[in-house]
């Protein structure tokens, strides 16, 4: 009864939350899907892996979601996508993706108000990198027309257009990336849709891979990730590990004026080696970083969407209560908060 309970209080939030992305809002949801991370540490439960991408375009819960990864540039060829068990047909002697149903739901979701962008990267061991301004300039015109704005014999997601494009650089040389990000902007110019471009850094500051890219360079939305590490959001009371002041200080000093910060957490128990946090200490701690960084502050950003499926309640709890008590530009501070859920946990095989 409790849980049901909860359940349709949660849902009854969400349905009137806001359910589109806002770039001034602060009560926005992001999550990556394409991985099936809770599915590779259950291979013999395949019933509960990783839905279809339009599984997750049904509700509120999410706003932005980023399909992982492209994770072979092959700046001499065609890049390389990876998504886990949901495509594996490639195109005719070539090793890149042709996957038509996840271009199918990318429209499906776009339609349900859902921005839809690639991931670039991952932190295995992938082929990646850019190490010039010519391979950064190069790339960004072979994504421009492959999974944007642009025209290619191979388009992996057929027609769909994607709606920008994330870093989740972990690896490779990254001397070419501010060029990347600077030649897709000269594509959006007079396009006629609004692209984000983001990045996922690691919460160790600076980041080693990122960190001049996000100084340097345009960037909408910085999703850090606050967990596998030290500097996990548990460790907000520990000033030697937990540092989101710098963070906040590189966002306000980004070459893109409204460049937001979101605060990056597992979905689920499984989901990172640790900064797993149950829901009345992680609604404390959010409140404190929204009060305190109000002016940079865009969201949360959950790894990944199979835990959708795996911890549902804990998920949409969270989102629902983000979406309530997070101002999106004027509107004015929520004057209640919805029910807390108890995290919930996978069982496992």
């Amino acid at each position: 009864m409790v849980v049901s309970a909860v359940m349709a209080a949660a849902v009854l939030f969400i349905k009137y939350a806001l359910a589109a992305y806002n770039p001034s809002c602060a009560n926005n949801v992001v999550t990556y899907w394409g991985q099936n991370s809770w599915g590779g540490a259950h291979l013999d439960d395949p019933d509960h892996w990783e839905q279809p991408l339009a599984s997750y375009c049904e509700d509120s819960t999410f706003d932005v979601i980023n399909i992982s990864f492209l994770t072979n540039f092959n700046l001499t060829g065609l890049p390389v996508l990876n998504h886990a068990f949901h495509c594996e047909t490639t195109y005719n002697y070539t090793n890149t993706l042709h996957c038509p149903d996840i271009g199918a739901d990318i429209k499906k979701c776009q339609a349900n108000g859902k921005k839809i962008v690639l991931s670039l990267g991952g932190g295995n061991i992938y082929t990646y990198g850019l190490s010039s301004e010519a391979d950064g300039q190069a790339f960004a015109d072979t994504i421009w027309n492959m999974f944007l704005g642009g025209t290619h014999k191979y388009r992996p997601y057929d027609d769909a257009v994607l709606d920008g494009v994330d870093l989740d650089i972990e690896s490779g040389e990254h001397t070419g990336y501010p060029a990347f990000i600077n030649q897709l902007r000269s594509h959006f110019d007079g396009a006629s849709k609004q692209y984000i471009i983001s990045a996922a850094p690691q919460c160790v500051y600076p980041d080693a891979n990122l960190g001049s890219t996000l100084s340097a360079a345009w960037i909408d939305n910085n999703y850090v990730q606050f967990y596998n590490n030290p500097c996990n959001l548990a460790n907000i009371e520990n000033k030697w590990n937990f540092d989101y002041a710098s963070w906040d200080k590189l966002a306000k000093s980004n070459p893109n004026s409204n460049s937001k910060m979101y605060v990056g957490l597992p979905a689920g128990q499984g989901a990172a080696g640790n900064g797993y946090m149950d829901i009345g200490t992680l609604q404390k701690d959010l409140s404190q970083l929204y009060s305190d960084y109000a002016s940079t502050f865009g969201g949360i950003m959950l790894w990944d969407a199979s835990w959708y499926t795996n911890n549902k309640e804990y998920v949409q709890g969270l989102s629902s209560w983000v979406k309530i008590n997070m101002k999106c530009g004027n509107a004015p501070a929520p004057t209640s908060t919805p029910p807390t859920p108890e995290p919930t946990y996978s069982t496992t095989s």
